[in-house]
């Protein structure tokens, strides 16, 4: 297992966004793949996991090679551009955003830029840190789950689910 998909269980949380065989999906800040790995077995549509460490995608392309995955396409973008992804409008069924906003500056780009890509009937995966993680990397830059919820709304986004991330972690399934 890599960093923390053992006490996070992304496959849980992917079978609430009703991700079906066609889908493509879009992962703003993939890391080393913990979510787009579980996504590219549950879909025959593309995976595109955007980081801006080539390390990362180099990670997430190994993995994928190792076990077989051929979905996956890896770019490296900055998200917080106007149409940093450069995928077309309304070109993916799913954003997967995992801890990407403590990272980021312009957390209000991330969620415009997920709301242009998405199908009309698409919908947006965040998952963050609650209060009760660990302190340390990010710790100051942390949003609690209303500000999420505040920048979803501000970008267009309608009703949210909350599902159940654990102690050290929040998600939410936002709709357009």
């Amino acid at each position: 297992m890599i960093e923390d998909e053992a006490i996070l269980e992304p496959e849980k949380l992917l079978k609430a966004c009703n991700i079906t065989d066609e889908h493509n999906v879009a992962d703003f800040g993939c890391g080393p793949g913990i979510f787009a790995i579980p996504i590219a077995r549950m879909t025959e549509g593309t995976v595109y996991c955007f980081d801006v460490l080539e390390s990362a995608l180099e990670a997430v392309k190994s993995r994928a090679q190792i076990i077989g995955l051929s979905n996956i396409v890896t770019r490296r973008a900055n998200l917080e551009k106007e149409q940093g992804s450069g995928l077309e409008n309304k070109s993916v069924e799913h954003v997967v955003m995992r801890k990407i906003l403590l990272q980021n500056e312009n957390r209000e780009a991330l969620f415009v830029e997920a709301s242009r890509i998405l199908s009309d009937s698409g919908n947006l995966l965040i998952v963050g840190w609650t209060d009760a993680a660990v302190k340390g990397f990010g710790t100051d830059n942390r949003l609690d789950e209303e500000s999420v919820k505040q920048l979803a709304q501000d970008a267009g986004f309608g009703n949210h689910e909350a599902l159940d991330a654990g102690p050290y972690h929040y998600a939410f399934i936002f709709t357009k």
